[in-house]
């Protein structure tokens, strides 16, 4: 089991689908900040699929 969680964390998909489920549930913020929060999460996600390699 933990071979398999190493190795799903290594993968680029794992981090972004991390990133965007954080940017999707988020904590309670003033309605102006909301979209602020989704872009970051997209800016992060697009930066993980930028920055790690595919296998």
């Amino acid at each position: 089991m933990k071979t398999y969680l190493i190795n799903r964390a290594r993968e680029a998909s794992t981090w972004r689908g991390l990133i965007l489920i954080a940017a999707a549930i988020g904590v309670p913020v003033a309605p102006d900040l909301a979209e602020a929060i989704v872009s970051a999460g997209l800016g992060l996600a697009g930066l993980v699929g930028v920055l790690v390699a595919d296998r």
